[in-house]
């Protein structure tokens, strides 16, 4: 069924007998606002994807779409230290959009959302002529609110998971590539992880002194950390954690675009020399490899990358500018 054979009330009625009640709800899907019930620090986000700017229909399934957006939108809520609560979803939808795809769509989100522990409590339908997806995702902060400012000179840097993948993932769908490595790269660029259990931890044990998730590339994104920390840093390439579908696609020597692909959606904090210990004992809690990278300098002496022999490596750009050609 078309959407615009059904139309935008009856979809949303549709929609709104599949949310799950929310005992933090006090009003969700049906009025003008939703009314919801706030303790401590909100933290507030908000993000959008555009079809054939940040996605393709043909590259996955619409419950995957819904995953997503919500997703890239809960890892800015883990880089601040918190833990996602209520979503606002803002739709523009041609009208010859299938019914059945936008169930799935929201099928993926509202899953994704109460695998965390929060709800979908409104939004907004309108046509457009593409698909757009907006998100305002709020969230609550228990412990310290982490930010980009706090980074200290002789500071440990880390990074969470594996860089590049998700870069590498988008090349091999618009390449058409179809081997077991790439399916995994394609992977990490359709279903991003949110890191929801180490940005609150980091928070909660007193680790990080600064945090960012990595959005753009990891240069792009240290460079925000660095610029309102006023600190330099110095980044091993030797030590970027590469995936074994990544070192078998590109090489363990080609570092690019684990430095400068976007979308990878790990988080980029600061810790004190000391707490490698501590460090270290999150990540096995948590489950979720924590590598260091490099470390905070003066910012006088800015921002570089050391090769495996000391010597500056230079990539090509430092990431992902939505209104600068790469």
């Amino acid at each position: 069924m078309k959407l615009r054979d059904l139309g935008e009330f009856p979809f949303l009625r549709r929609l709104r007998s599949r949310v799950p009640a929310d005992p933090q709800v006090l009003l969700g899907l049906g009025d003008d606002c939703a009314a919801v019930a706030l303790s401590g620090t909100t933290l507030l986000t908000t993000d959008a994807m555009i079809e054939n700017v940040h996605f393709r229909r043909e590259w996955a399934p619409f419950t995957v779409l819904g995953e997503k957006a919500f997703s890239v939108n809960a890892s800015d809520i883990a880089a601040m230290g918190g833990e996602p609560t209520f979503a606002l979803l803002s739709l523009g939808v041609p009208q010859d959009c299938e019914v059945e795809d936008l169930d799935a769509f929201f099928a993926g989100f509202v899953q994704a959302a109460g695998a965390c522990g929060a709800a979908l409590v409104g939004g907004n339908m309108s046509a457009a002529p593409c698909l757009m997806l907006s998100v305002t995702l709020l969230g609550r902060a228990p412990h310290k609110v982490l930010t980009r400012a706090g980074a200290r000179v002789d500071d440990d840097l880390y990074v969470t998971g594996t860089l590049g993948d998700a870069a590498l993932g988008l090349r091999m769908l618009r390449e058409e590539k179809d081997s077991q490595e790439a399916q995994e790269v394609k992977d990490r660029f359709l279903r991003p992880t949110a890191r929801l259990t180490v940005g609150p931890e980091a928070a909660a044990r007193g680790l990080a002194t600064a945090m960012i998730d990595v959005s753009d590339g990891l240069l792009q994104d240290l460079g925000h950390l660095c610029e309102e920390s006023r600190v330099g840093a110095v980044v091993e390439a030797q030590a970027l954690p590469l995936s074994r579908a990544y070192r078998a696609l590109l090489g363990g020597g080609d570092w690019s675009l684990a430095l400068t692909g976007g979308e990878d959606y790990e988080l980029l904090f600061s810790a004190a020399a000391d707490l490698r210990t501590a460090v270290a004992a999150l990540a096995q809690k948590s489950g979720c490899p924590i590598t260091r990278i490099g470390r905070v300098v003066p910012q006088a002496e800015g921002l570089s990358v050391r090769g495996p022999d000391g010597a500056p490596y230079t990539p090509g750009h430092a990431g992902y500018d939505h209104f600068r050609p790469t």
